[in-house]
Order: structure tokens, then C-alpha cells, then sequence
């Protein structure tokens, strides 16, 4: 049976209603389902998507190191300069991450490992790791400073005498390659391992590192609270560090290879960092796109490394006896009570103490801040620059011969290092699929659809008012032949 013209005009305004429909709904509805998928998997389980991602690492990580060489020593000597230092390197290494001993557990978490390797880069550094840097001798500093805390009559006529037996010098001349990974021995560390409990035989910054791991993680799979993704529950068995006084004492923050999706640029991403004992908190920066992705940059500003003068939350980090300007941090609580400060390159947003100091500070916050870029709608990492300087207390000790004279703290320069990432160009490509293409193709979808039913509904209306001047045609018609 035919369709009479009002009932194909009643279908097309249907049809064109139902189908504009479609539309706005796939136009609404598209990012809260591709938003629910994404969630899902991110979840940790060894089924997920993630979980590959996560347990090694695909993006390529750099460390650079770089050395302040003390150009002139014999005036620190004799007390006649500033140390004047410039800087050597980067000393380029290739870093590769690989998770171990993965446990799941029952309460939505997993327990691992993460063992890290570091391989030398030529073709990325600035020199070799034959250049000698002249430096501090740490081993010295170290056991001078722990005589001065000690403050005993006995320990410091035997410290001066050992001083004096070894010839030690506030100085010493190494290679790179020992500085770093291969550590040299030092005669001081193998008598002060005789009455300390010195994990290591031989100094060196990362001396017995490569391959290790920073110990056990225990951290959330996301699967019972997506934004508790990655959220470090315990380390080394541990809810908080006994380093600093509470809250700082608080082991929060991811493990730094994933975050629950960003719901806000006001928010604030944790990371943990073991070699510092504590959580460090990043904040938005600014919108970037790195090779065709939307990322928000999150930095870690100067109130980071603060002691309380900038945020009183900070204070705990800097208890009466250790405290220190704003700008830095005391962690020798967290390394052998090795006189070590921890601060941003150049003293980057430190108080002007540290750099009046020494000679040779040029604090640049493009070279040298900290940032994370992530993408807001997973909470991947896709850019990533941790950097961080390592210096030395250098003081008086008035019960030692070879320190006596050394009227002001210095708080020395030794090195300071970049670990950087971005991802590569296949990752990019999954990226760009989820979260520029597929939008962009719903979206069309969506648009399309809506504009066949606006159509359609037009066309219904039209064929309507032609109907209409149809229907009323002939009246007009007879009206006017009987005048």
C-alpha cells in the first residue's frame, strides 16, 4: 500500500529527528565512554594495555652528568678566593628500566621492583670519561663533619692525626669514569669502615648502582580508584620515611612512571623520590604540544626546596639543628649522614647565600627547573626532566688542624644531573589514534549525522507549506471564476 504525501512528510520529520538525535547524543555521550575505556585500561593487571607500558619502560631515558671542576684550588688553600668552578660535561648515559619480583596482591596493589642499567653514550657527551675533574674530597668532608657533630675531644685529635698520616687534602684529582660508576679506593673509607657501618668500599656517586634497584614498591593498580593509579602505598615496607619530622614524613606520590587522568590544571602531581627520601609536588605551568599531542607541563617550583620561609608546610623539612636557607635540602639523614645538600642546578630559586659563595653560578630556569609533561585525559608521562645538584658542606672545624682556619660555610658545588625522556614516534602515533583522530572522527560522525536530520526535518517542513498552497489551490481558483 502507497504512503499518501502526509505520511511520508510525518516519516521524514521522524526519521530526521531520530537521526539529528543520534548525532547529538554520540556528540555528548563520545568523550564520557572514550573516557570510561581509557580508565579501564589503565588499570594495572596483567591483562591491561598498560601493564607492557609499565613494566618496561619504552621511552628512551637520558642521564647527564655534569662536573664543577675547581679551577683554583691552591687560593681556596691559602684562603685567598671564592672557589671559582666551571662546569664539564654532559656526561651522557643511556638509562633502561625494567620492573621485577611483580607481585598483585589482594588489596589492589602490586609489589615490585624496579632494577635500573645506565650505558655509556659518546656520541651524546661533551668529553669523555677520561677528563679529570679536580672536586672535593667527600670522604674528608664527610668524617670532618661527623667529628665537628660528635664533638669529642678523642675524636678529633684521631681524625686530625689520621689527616695528617694519609696526607689528605681538601682536594682531589679523579677521571669521570671513577667519579660516577667505577668509584676509586680512598684510604680514609677503608679505616672509617673498621668503626661505621659504610655500606660501600669505594667511593663514588653511583658507585655499585648500575643495576640496582631503590628498593621494594608497593603501589596502587588503579582498579578499585582510578585516581589512586600508581599512588605509592609502602616503600621498602614503609608508610613513612624516618627522616624528617611529620607530615613530610610522608611516602606519597607516584613511582613516576604513571598518574591517574588530570581532572584540573589547578592540581598538583606528586612524585616520590627515594634518593631524597621524600615526595616532590609539581604544578601547572602551561599547555604544550609535543610532536602533535596536548600535554600540561607541571614544574616543580621554588618553594619545592623551600624550609618553610616560602610555605610554612615545608618547615618540617628543615629541623632546627640541620635547617638551611631557602633553596636547598639537608639529606644526609637519608645518605650515611654524608654532609650532602640537594638543590636545583646553579641554585635555581635558592636564597643568594649559596651563590655568593662561589664563583661560576648561572642559574637559567630553562636549563635547569624541573617539569613533567603529561597528557591530561591518561596521565602518561610523554616529557620528563628531573634535575637535580649535588653539593658539598664545606666549614670550619675549629678541634682540626687542616680545617681551623675555614672561617664560613660553603656549600659546595659538585655535580648536578639531567634525567630526561620523550616519547617515541610510535607511541606518538597511538597517542594522535586515541585522542586527536578518534574525537576528530566521532566528532565528524556526530556533526554529519545531525546535519542529515536538520535536513530531512527541512525538507519535511518544506514539502508541508507546498502541500498546503496545493491543498488550498483550488478554492482559490473556483472563487475566482464565479466573479
Amino acid at each position: 500500500m502507497m504512503c499518501s504525501l502526509v505520511q511520508k512528510i510525518g516519516l521524514l520529520i521522524a526519521f530526521g529527528i531520530l537521526t539529528a538525535t543520534i548525532g547529538l547524543a554520540v556528540y555528548l555521550t563520545f568523550p564520557h565512554i572514550l573516557d570510561k575505556e581509557i580508565n579501564k585500561r589503565l588499570v594495572l593487571d596483567e591483562n591491561s594495555e598498560t601493564y607492557k607500558y609499565w613494566k618496561d619502560v619504552p621511552v628512551p631515558i637520558y642521564l647527564q652528568f655534569y662536573f664543577f671542576n675547581i679551577t683554583n684550588p691552591e687560593e681556596i688553600w691559602n684562603q685567598t678566593s671564592k672557589p671559582v668552578l666551571k662546569e664539564m660535561g654532559p656526561y651522557t648515559f643511556r638509562e633502561s628500566r625494567e620492573k621485577v619480583n611483580i607481585t598483585f596482591l589482594q588489596n589492589s596493589t602490586v609489589q615490585y621492583r624496579q632494577v635500573r642499567r645506565w650505558f655509556y653514550q659518546p656520541e651524546r657527551t661533551n668529553g669523555s670519561l677520561e677528563d679529570i675533574v679536580t672536586t672535593l674530597n667527600v670522604p674528608m668532608m664527610a668524617a670532618a663533619l661527623r667529628g665537628k657533630q660528635m664533638n669529642d675531644d678523642l675524636v678529633y685529635f684521631a681524625l686530625e692525626e689520621i689527616f695528617s698520616q694519609l696526607n689528605c687534602s681538601w682536594f682531589i684529582r679523579k677521571p669521570v669514569r671513577e667519579l660516577l660508576f667505577e668509584g676509586y679506593e680512598d684510604q680514609l673509607m677503608q679505616i672509617a669502615k673498621a668503626f661505621m657501618n659504610l655500606p660501600y668500599d669505594k667511593f663514588g656517586w653511583f658507585y655499585q648502582r648500575n643495576g640496582t634497584d631503590d628498593g621494594e614498591i608497593t603501589a596502587f593498580t588503579g582498579h578499585d580508584n582510578i585516581n589512586a593509579l600508581d599512588e605509592i602505598y609502602t616503600w621498602n615496607n614503609m608508610r613513612y620515611v624516618p627522616n624528617f619530622e611529620p607530615p613530610c614524613n610522608m611516602i606519597n606520590g607516584s613511582a613516576g612512571d604513571l598518574w591517574p587522568p588530570v581532572k584540573s590544571r589547578n592540581q598538583e602531581i606528586t612524585l616520590f623520590v627515594p634518593d631524597i627520601c621524600r615526595s616532590l609536588s609539581f604544578s601547572f605551568l602551561s599547555v604544550i604540544r609535543t610532536k602533535g599531542v596536548r600535554a600540561y607541563r607541571f614544574w616543580a617550583d621554588g618553594t619545592q626546596l623551600d624550609n618553610g620561609e616560602w610555605d610554612p608546610n615545608h618547615a618540617c623539612f628543615c629541623p632546627e639543628d640541620i635547617c638551611l636557607p631557602a633553596g636547598a635540602i639537608n639529606v644526609s639523614s637519608c645518605k650515611f649522614d654524608a654532609p650532602a645538600v640537594v638543590s636545583y642546578p646553579h641554585f635555581l630559586f635558592a636564597d643568594s647565600v649559596y651563590r655568593e659563595g662561589v664563583v661560576g653560578m648561572e642559574p637559567d630556569p630553562e636549563k635547569h627547573r624541573m617539569y613533567l609533561d603529561i597528557i591530561p585525559e591518561m596521565g602518561i608521562p610523554v616529557g620528563v626532566a628531573a634535575r637535580m645538584q649535588i653539593n658539598i658542606i664545606f666549614e670550619g672545624v675549629p678541634n682540626i688542624t687542616q680545617f681551623e682556619n675555614v672561617t664560613e660555610r660553603i656549600y659546595f658545588p659538585v655535580l648536578w644531573f639531567s634525567e630526561t625522556a620523550e616519547i617515541g614516534d610510535d607511541m606518538v602515533s597511538q597517542l594522535q589514534l586515541v585522542l586527536n583522530t578518534l574525537p576528530l572522527v566521532m566528532n565528524g560522525v556526530a556533526f554529519f549525522l545531525v546535519a542529515v536530520g536538520s535536513v530531512l526535518v527541512l525538507t519535511a517542513f518544506g514539502l508541508s507549506i507546498l502541500y498546503a498552497l496545493r491543498k488550498n489551490e483550488p478554492a482559490y481558483s473556483s472563487v475566482t471564476s464565479e466573479k
